[in-house]
């Protein structure tokens, strides 16, 4: 089973990851191959099959103008995915509405800093997620209370993830 049918959530964060990383390496396949592809511990017909996916991602980037920013229409529609997940489970799942309803303040709080460049609930946990391991990576660490916050994203997260396998292999 792939990634994106284990968690949804993480394999869009994948895709962040990835698309920054491009932009980071200037859409140049050979600084890619040098500074990544080469350092992963695997196999050259796997490595192969890297450079091949950041290939086609470079193409698709390009072709959809994500050059400097944004994210790839397939990123977006997963997301969307998910927000439509989250608003039945609201209706439908007392699970989850009390995970979600513990994390509403944090969310509307970074919705809010986001000053509507990001109207999304699930997007703002995204970043969220995003962001703390972006920090992370950095060796930054992040406050107490913002930790706390990104617990919240990533219990709503988990859970939607998990939700969306249960229906992925449902149909």
């Amino acid at each position: 089973m792939t990634i994106k049918k284990e968690n949804i959530s993480e394999y869009i964060i994948q895709l962040y990851r990835k698309e920054d990383l491009v932009r980071a390496f200037e859409f140049d396949m050979e600084k890619i191959g040098t500074h990544v592809i080469n350092h992963l511990p695997i196999s050259n017909i796997e490595k192969l099959s890297e450079v091949n996916y950041y290939e086609d991602l470079i193409q698709k980037m390009q072709d959809q103008g994500i050059e400097k920013e944004g994210h790839l229409e397939e990123a977006k529609q997963l997301v969307n995915a998910l927000e439509i997940l989250s608003t039945d489970l609201l209706r439908s799942d007392n699970q989850y509405t009390e995970i979600y309803e513990d994390a509403k303040p944090a969310i509307d709080e970074n919705i809010e800093l986001s000053r509507g460049v990001i109207t999304s609930n699930i997007q703002i946990c995204l970043n969220g997620i995003y962001g703390f391991l972006l920090l992370r990576l950095n060796g930054r660490k992040m406050e107490e209370n913002d930790q706390n916050k990104i617990e919240k994203f990533g219990n709503v997260l988990s859970y939607l993830s998990m939700k969306y396998q249960e229906r992925f292999e449902s149909n």
